[in-house]
Parts: structure tokens; C-alpha cells; sequence
């Protein structure tokens, strides 16, 4: 897996969710081979009220359009799914990846694919999943990262498929594209 790829996602997700240093690599360059089961998370704790039962309404903006056209501040409807890392939600912190349906494919939808994990991705270019990927933040009333994992919260797990509503980041960038939702609407 390219390194720089894998570095500026996980930077984003670190970035605003202040988690531990979690910049181990899959190593993955294809899904030839077995990965280790799970998704190291927390126990989920009661949904936020962000998850809505009614997906918001309007028309998405891909991911990697978004990347380049919103700046901080600006609202922005995306959907996909729960994927782009091994490990897509940040254990005690209200943060998850989503990854661009239009841009990723997740191992388990590649002919004759046996991977593990697919919500990882490894087998889609590393560019791709970069600029395929957000990571969506819940944040409480002072404005911090929910201290609480979402997997599980209202459903959401990998490969669940999501329509987020919110504003970019105030720190956001092309290259850390971070959204803190406003609603989020698991498909069920």
C-alpha cells in the first residue's frame, strides 16, 4: 500500500479525533491474502442525536469533488459507504471514514476477492482512496469530538452505506478533508 496514501488518511482521522498513533500499515498491495478479522473499537454508546431516521434531502457531492471545491465553513451533503481503512471508526471518538461509492470498491464486490476486511479498500489505488475518503466527526455542544466510538450506534458498521449532512471542518483541507456532521442517516 502506498505510504503516503495511508499517511494522509489516517492524519485526517487523527487530526480533529485526537486519537493514539495509529499509523500501523495493512501492507496490502492486493486482497490475495488473508487479514486479520474485526475492527478494534470501543463499545458503542446510546446513538447521538445527529442519526436521523429520514435521510437528508438534496443532491450529494462526491467525495473527491468535495475534497476540492468546499472549503471550511461550507455545508455539504455526501453519501457512501463506512470503508477506506482496516480500522474505519477511531475507538472513543465520535469519528468515522466514508469512503466515495463513485471512486472505491469494496473487496467483497471484486470477483472471486476473499478478503477479510474489504472495507479497507487495498485493493483500490492508494490516490483513489485518498481522495475517495472524508472523515465524518460528531462534536458536542462546545464544539469537541463526541468521546464515544460510533460502530454500532443506529446500525452503523463497515460497509454500511451513509448519507452525511454537515459543514467542512474549520481545519479541513484538500488533503484532510473533515466534515462535522449535522445529520447522519444509516440506509437500512
Amino acid at each position: 500500500m502506498n505510504k503516503h496514501g495511508t499517511t494522509a488518511i489516517l492524519a485526517a482521522v487523527c487530526l480533529l479525533a485526537g486519537c493514539a498513533d495509529n499509523s500501523k500499515k495493512d501492507g496490502c498491495t492486493n486482497c490475495d491474502h488473508e487479514h486479520p478479522s474485526g475492527t478494534a473499537a470501543g463499545t458503542a454508546a446510546p446513538a447521538p442525536a445527529v442519526f436521523v431516521a429520514e435521510p437528508p434531502t438534496g443532491e450529494a457531492t462526491p467525495i473527491p469533488e468535495a475534497r476540492k471545491k468546499l472549503k471550511p465553513g461550507d455545508e455539504v451533503l455526501l453519501s457512501g459507504m463506512v470503508m477506506g481503512l482496516k480500522e474505519p471508526f477511531v475507538e472513543s471518538r465520535a469519528v468515522f471514514v466514508l469512503g466515495d461509492r463513485g471512486t472505491l470498491v469494496p473487496c467483497n464486490e471484486r470477483h472471486s476477492d476473499r478478503c477479510k476486511t474489504p472495507w479497507d479498500n487495498c485493493c483500490d489505488d492508494p490516490a483513489a482512496k485518498v481522495a475517495g475518503t472524508a472523515t465524518i466527526q460528531v462534536l458536542d455542544d462546545n464544539g469537541k469530538v463526541l468521546p464515544q466510538t460510533l460502530k454500532g450506534a443506529n446500525g452503523l458498521k463497515e460497509l454500511s452505506r451513509v448519507v452525511v449532512a454537515g459543514k467542512v471542518a474549520p481545519n479541513a483541507s484538500e488533503d484532510a478533508f473533515v466534515v462535522n456532521a449535522t445529520a447522519i442517516h444509516v440506509v437500512k
